[in-house]
């Protein structure tokens, strides 16, 4: 069988201790009105608003904020309730009321913080035994709060930026220093003249070695051409070929032919060399050494002349990036301080939109604040009935157990 639980000598028990509850019920309405009657704390609060900025500008796409307004809001209460605040709000207190406010122990127990949902309104409440002290300090409150957060948030990012737009300054006023000091010793102009002066001459050799080298085919040519003759007698166009080859020494190099402006009339009996073809050979020899030996002197004048224009040419490239370093250098400060203050600028705009602002300074409190009566009655009445049920239940079972 199931046991079952009689009820009635509990019932019985709080009918006849019915007089208990009254008392208790009487002795919670005194407590309460004893309560509410030492109530003296004035309260004061003030209204400090951090409102969504209306413009989110962007002067450098590079260069982007990545905090967001909202990520500091959850940060405020606490930065109301910090030390530095409290530090700093400590005299004010003190001088309004030194016996009350002698530590920040005792100004953060009159001290509270409550936020909105949002988030974009802080209240701040303080409680003290005066009215006027109580807004005073309120106010005091609110303003060391604002210094607070524009300390913190405010100005933080525009000094860094001013910070590292000096430093873009200083390297910029660097990079053209250098650069200015790099061209008054840059020999880059005098090395192109001289490679160019080099690399003339060099091409005027290799023109005379051609011509050298052509004219001694021609010598051979002329040498097969006299010995394969049964006649003694040079001809006339040998004699011709002859002049060309001895004449030729002293013709412009790489020169373009140019008919000469008188015409030379050459009878069938003049002589213009030897007529003898052993005489003319002779001469040949003499002309075939004397090309020789300048061909050889050209090759090596030219090989005399490779390391000089090697060396100019390291030189231009080493001059050239050396230029084209502290160009690039300069190019780069100078894009480093232009991104750095239009930056400057997005930060000093946005400032100008407070990060907090005073949306309403605390009043002095008329009255002192005390509890709710419509809440504090009735919570009264209900507790004191429900302890003395629980006293007259227990008492009721610990009875029964004993007997």
């Amino acid at each position: 069988m199931d046991e079952t639980i009689d009820l009635r000598p509990y019932v019985k028990a709080v009918v006849s201790f019915w007089w208990l509850i009254v008392a208790a019920v009487v002795l919670a309405v005194l407590v309460a009105v004893a309560i509410f009657l030492s109530g003296k704390d004035y309260e004061a609060s003030a209204l400090v608003t951090v409102p969504e900025p209306t413009q989110q500008l962007e002067f450098d796409p590079r260069i982007i904020t990545s905090m967001r307004s909202t990520q500091l809001l959850t940060a405020y209460p606490q930065l109301a309730m910090s030390d530095d605040v409290l530090a700093a709000l400590l005299p004010t207190a003190q001088s309004l009321a030194p016996e009350t406010f002698s530590s920040l122990t005792e100004l953060r127990g009159t001290l509270d913080v409550i936020a909105s949902p949002d988030g974009r309104i802080v209240r701040l409440i303080v409680r003290t035994s005066k009215p006027q002290n109580a807004a005073a300090l309120a106010n005091a409150w609110a303003d060391e709060f604002i210094l607070a957060i524009e300390a913190v948030y405010g100005r933080g990012g525009m000094s860094f930026y001013e910070d590292q737009l000096n430093e873009a300054g200083a390297e910029l006023g660097a990079a053209e220093t250098a650069l200015v000091q790099f061209q008054a010793t840059n020999r880059q102009g005098i090395v192109d003249n001289e490679l160019a002066a080099l690399t003339t001459l060099q091409t005027a050799y290799l023109n005379q070695q051609n011509d050298y080298q052509r004219a001694l085919n021609d010598i051979e040519v002329l040498r097969t051409q006299l010995e394969n003759n049964t006649s003694d007698t040079v001809t006339l166009a040998d004699q011709l070929a002859a002049l060309s080859l001895q004449l030729q020494p002293f013709q412009s190099v790489g020169a373009t032919p140019v008919a000469p402006p008188f015409q030379l009339s050459i009878g069938a009996d003049s002589q213009l060399t030897t007529t003898q073809r052993a005489d003319q050979l002779q001469r040949l020899d003499a002309m075939q050494v004397a090309f020789e030996s300048a061909l050889a002197a050209r090759d090596q004048q030219l090989t005399e002349m490779q390391p000089a224009i090697f060396a100019l040419q390291v030189e231009k490239q080493q001059l050239f990036n050396e230029g084209e370093r502290l160009q690039n250098r300069r190019t780069i400060a100078i894009e480093t301080y232009s991104t750095l203050a239009r930056k400057v600028d997005e930060e000093r705009v946005a400032t100008r939109e407070t990060v907090a602002r005073l949306a309403s300074r605390a009043a002095e409190p008329e009255t002192p604040t005390r509890a709710n009566p419509l809440a504090l009655f009735p919570a009264a009445v209900a507790v004191s009935v429900l302890l003395s049920l629980a006293a007259i239940i227990a008492l009721t079972w610990w009875r029964q157990l004993r007997a």
